[in-house]
């Protein structure tokens, strides 16, 4: 493969890599001995051009005006018009070993050091705050599309200058809002000026295709018989529409908008393995510009992950205590968000209104707004009247969806704690058949729970893992 970033013209191995859900990788030996990493997305990976286009500019920008120790992209193509027929980049070999190899060896001071060093990491990249919320683009690659973006502050702010390319902020890159029939529909996909803004784009794009492309189907939690239909899930986004003024303003922070990494785990961060110093931070694919409490409150590698009491889960607790410790020194403003008695009840809509008609979970959405008009008073609108109700029958029948769902969900549950199939039913290739036995198994002794033949009907449909 020739590149002019490489200066080299000829491959002498190829290696297929162990890949994510989102991208297909290659580890490429290059006759002068150098290794490059190539990277061609998948169609889950998010739209066609601004995948690439807004990874390559976000990458260039944390790696060049902050510091942020990022594998350097040799050479890259947002379009499938080129000799290799597919969008692709190609970056430079990470250094060091992914974290996820070395985790469990290190010890309790030495995790406490990594953590300390994703933090000053964090650190870098909230110095810098941006004008709206969307994604990182080169400057030349929207003005071409005629596309709406937003100029960065001011080079001088952020460390460009003259001789490199210009920054600007463009339409957020995010599957949600390309997926499927979206792709060919003039949605808002940004920038966004404030989460004002952005709620009302979440809820006009899902009325927007909802009315046009969701059809009647039956969700067995609710009925068996009665269908749900499309007017149900937009009755609900016209609810979050009329409730999203309010929990937009329900904060007196004023929120900047900043990048935060959306995958941080322990495979994602590489180290050296003799100092346990970060060497590389990788896969910064689907990364956004957005107001800290849209985000993460903590990098997914420091979330807790094992039953509670287990001598791991203490391990765990430690060091998220310590990660937000530091942030609370390091970064106030942030601090003040994420102790928000309330911000989850506040954001759990935002999160769960995109794609929620493919995710078949009006359940979960329903049940996010029937929490924030419960919780209207303590967000300081004792005053106001609410603009949702939700009246007495439907309250008993997502009482009673919920008893199912909270049901099935404490049996999934219990499975992955007793490590027999892990949340979601992915398992390792040589372990298929076994969880497939166990699977079966489970499945009888809940359909042999059911109290009467329309239950038992009921408890086949409703099993995840069919």
């Amino acid at each position: 493969m020739q590149s002019v970033s490489l200066n080299v013209k000829t491959g002498v191995k190829l290696l297929k890599c162990v890949e994510g859900q989102f991208n297909k990788a290659f580890l490429l030996t290059m006759s002068n001995g150098l290794e490059v990493v190539a990277r061609l997305p998948n169609p889950n990976a998010g739209p066609a051009f601004y995948t690439v286009a807004s990874e390559v500019a976000t990458r260039q920008f944390l790696r060049d005006r902050l510091g942020i120790p990022i594998p350097r992209i040799y050479d890259w193509s947002a379009e499938a018009c080129n000799p290799v027929g597919a969008e692709y980049i190609l970056e430079e070999k990470a250094t060091g070993q992914p974290l996820g190899n070395v985790w469990a060896n290190l010890t309790l001071a030495a995790r406490l050091d990594v953590v300390n060093q994703v933090v000053e990491m964090e650190k870098k990249i909230a110095s810098i705050s941006f004008p709206k919320h969307g994604c990182i683009y080169y400057e030349t690659d929207l003005k071409s599309r005629s596309l709406d973006y937003e100029p960065l502050c001011s080079r001088k702010a952020t460390g460009q200058n003259d001789q490199l390319p210009a920054f600007v902020i463009g339409p957020s890159a995010h599957p949600n809002f390309w997926e499927r029939e979206k792709a060919a529909m003039d949605l808002d996909r940004g920038p966004w000026g404030s989460v004002a803004d952005y709620a009302a784009a979440l809820g006009k794009n899902e009325i927007e295709w909802a009315t046009s492309y969701a059809r009647p189907r039956i969700n067995f939690y609710r009925s068996m018989e009665t269908p749900e239909t499309p007017n149900d899930y937009i009755t609900l986004i016209k609810a979050f529409l009329a409730l999203s003024p309010y929990l937009a303003a329900s904060s007196n922070i004023k929120q900047p908008n900043r990048i935060f990494h959306p995958d941080l785990h322990l495979d994602n961060v590489f180290v050296d393995p003799g100092t346990n110093r970060i060497t590389s931070i990788i896969d910064w694919q689907q990364t956004s510009v957005c107001p800290i409490s849209l985000q993460r409150s903590c990098p997914q590698m420091l979330e807790l992950s094992v039953t509670p009491h287990s001598s791991q889960s203490r391990h765990e607790k430690k060091l998220l205590d310590h990660y937000y410790n530091v942030v609370k020194e390091t970064d106030p403003l942030r601090w003040e968000v994420l102790t928000d008695p309330l911000l989850t009840v506040k954001t759990n809509p935002f999160s769960l209104v995109p794609g929620c008609w493919h995710r078949e979970d009006l359940f979960s959405l329903r049940n996010a707004l029937i929490t924030v008009v419960a919780r209207w008073s303590d967000m300081g609108y004792s005053e106001t009247s609410c603009p949702v109700h939700f009246s007495k029958e439907e309250l008993i029948r997502h009482q009673d969806e919920m008893s199912l769902v909270e049901g099935i969900s404490a049996v999934l549950h219990e499975l992955q704690d007793t490590g027999l199939i892990p949340l979601g039913g992915m398992v390792r290739r040589e372990y298929y058949e076994r969880a497939v036995e166990l699977n079966n198994l489970f499945q009888r002794e809940f359909i042999d729970l059911a109290e009467n033949e329309r239950q038992r009907e009921l408890h086949t449909k409703v099993w995840p893992y069919q």
